[in-house]
């Protein structure tokens, strides 16, 4: 016969074709609706993502390269101005600096402009690098605001305790990444069963025409300017510097697929399918940061810095746990943190992105209040 007996009943002259989106364990059962019309036949470059999307192998792959890329980034950060890759540190900076509620520092600015920019160059050469839909209004704010108070709290994120503490073994950043890790890791696993169906992108959201969800121009201008702002404060090697480090920083993320909520979720939720291949892009940055960061340490000073400013303490504080549990609970909500959050508003779903990130400042406003009243308790 020349249909099977399913596609005679939905009266289709052959097989489906491949979904819109990588097919993640965790959404494939919230998607109900069918697909509008597309050709009979999958062309080969379908074919071919399909089974590269699917292969673990590849994932892992590709986990490995982006976390080394990620490794590398931050080393060079490190050894050329002297400082930790803090994604959370520097958007909040660059926030409190803009709406001249601290001294001006070009450089957070500028590493800032150097991650928008980055995303910029990903979209261009890789769209599919960002998920293919959007989220609401109300998931992304929560998450937003969550990661900004726990990050705020806990002085930092997966970038500055993850990356670049464990590699200058910090106790506080094994303490920090253990609770926001574990956190996440229970939140998510909890949630899934709720939350599937929620965490699927969305074409009509947050805004129902895709025209309002890109965001791209808006993007385009404001990484130009915190640049080109940086360039007039800075020598110009250090904004060369600040905005080559954030912007290798970004194609870091996009390879290793930090980009995409759906691969945090089908990280985090521990379930049959289970996506491990997260836990090698941290492997392969810390693989690189724990073999050059000591010898970078030694130095000195950094080749185009008077001295390093790297993070003094080393007492273990109450902060700290209560920081990572928010944080843990708010990344495992929208599958975001401040790195991926600033690429991402370059997608073509950036609106989204764009209103967590609103949340996560709005929640690292409110936690400068808040923040002195938990700091100097020791566990």
């Amino acid at each position: 016969p020349t249909h099977t007996p399913a596609s005679r009943d939905l009266d289709l002259p052959g097989p489906p074709p491949p979904l819109p989106f990588p097919s993640h364990p965790l959404h494939a059962r919230a998607r109900t609706a069918p697909h509008p019309t597309h050709p009979t036949h999958p062309t080969p470059a379908h074919k071919d993502m399909s089974s590269f999307s699917l292969s673990p192998a590849t994932d892992i792959r590709s986990a490995l390269l982006g976390g080394a890329v990620l490794g590398l980034s931050t080393t060079a950060y490190l050894a050329l101005v002297g400082r930790v890759t803090g994604m959370s540190g520097s958007l909040r900076q660059t926030y409190l600096q803009l709406t001249s509620q601290k001294p001006m520092d070009p450089l957070h600015v500028v590493y800032v402009g150097g991650l928008l920019l980055g995303g910029v160059g990903v979209r261009l050469l890789t769209p599919q690098a960002f998920d293919q839909g959007g989220h609401g209004v109300p998931l992304m704010l929560a998450s937003g605001l969550l990661v900004g108070v726990g990050t705020t709290v806990g002085h930092g994120c997966t970038s500055g305790h993850g990356l670049c503490g464990l590699a200058r073994f910090s106790k506080r950043s094994v303490l920090a990444v253990a609770t926001f890790f574990g956190t996440a890791l229970a939140t998510c696993t909890a949630l899934a069963p709720f939350f599937a169906e929620a965490w699927v992108p969305s074409k009509r959201l947050p805004v129902p025409t895709p025209a309002g969800n890109n965001i791209l121009p808006g993007v385009i201008a404001a990484g130009a300017s915190l640049v080109a702002y940086g360039a007039t404060q800075l020598p110009g090697m250090q904004t060369l510097i600040a905005a080559t480090c954030s912007s290798t920083f970004a194609v870091g993320l996009a390879l290793a697929g930090m980009t995409k909520s759906t691969k945090i979720h089908d990280f985090l939720a521990l379930q049959n399918g289970w996506d491990p291949s997260l836990a090698f892009v941290m492997g392969g940055g810390l693989a690189v940061n724990v073999l050059l960061w000591p010898q970078i340490q030694k130095w000195e000073k950094p080749s185009h810095c008077p001295a390093f400013d790297l993070p003094s303490s080393t007492h273990l504080t109450f902060d700290l746990v209560v920081g990572g549990f928010l944080f843990g609970v708010g990344w495992a909500v929208g599958g975001l943190c401040p790195g991926p959050a600033i690429v991402g508003m370059a997608g073509p779903f950036g609106m989204s992105t764009l209103v967590w990130t609103i949340g996560c400042l709005a929640g690292q406003q409110a936690t400068v209040s808040i923040r002195p009243l938990l700091e100097g308790k020791n566990l």
